[in-house]
C-alpha cells in the first residue's frame, strides 16, 4: 500500500489561535505516535487566522483506525472549540522537488 496524506485547512476563531496551538501542543506532548501514523507538521497562517495541518499515514485504513481512537475522539471535540471551519482532504504525492523535509 501506498502512504497516503491528509491536509487539512482549519480556519480559526478570531483570537483563538495560541489557544488553538497549545491544546494541540498539549495532546502531542501527552501521546505517542499511534500506529500507522508516519508524522504528522501543523503550519500557523502569517495573520493568524488559519492553520494547516499536513499528516501521513501508512495507508487510509490506517487513518480509520487511528480516527477511532477515543482519546483522540475527544482531542479533536476540544480543538473543535476554537475551529470555525475545516477542510480535510485525502492525497498521494505525484512527485517532490528540491530538499524538502
Amino acid at each position: 500500500m501506498k502512504p497516503v496524506t491528509q491536509i487539512n485547512v482549519l480556519s480559526i476563531k478570531p483570537g483563538k489561535i495560541d489557544e488553538f496551538f497549545e491544546a494541540d501542543r498539549s495532546y502531542i506532548a501527552s501521546s505517542s505516535l499511534p500506529k500507522g501514523l508516519i508524522g504528522s507538521r501543523l503550519y500557523r497562517s502569517l495573520d493568524g487566522k488559519s492553520a494547516v495541518r499536513v499528516s501521513q499515514y501508512e495507508s487510509v485504513e490506517a487513518h480509520k483506525e487511528y480516527h477511532h481512537s477515543e482519546a483522540l475522539r475527544q482531542q479533536i471535540d476540544l480543538l473543535r472549540t476554537f475551529v470555525e471551519s475545516s477542510s480535510p482532504g485525502f492525497y498521494e504525492e505525484a512527485y517532490t522537488t528540491g530538499d524538502f523535509k
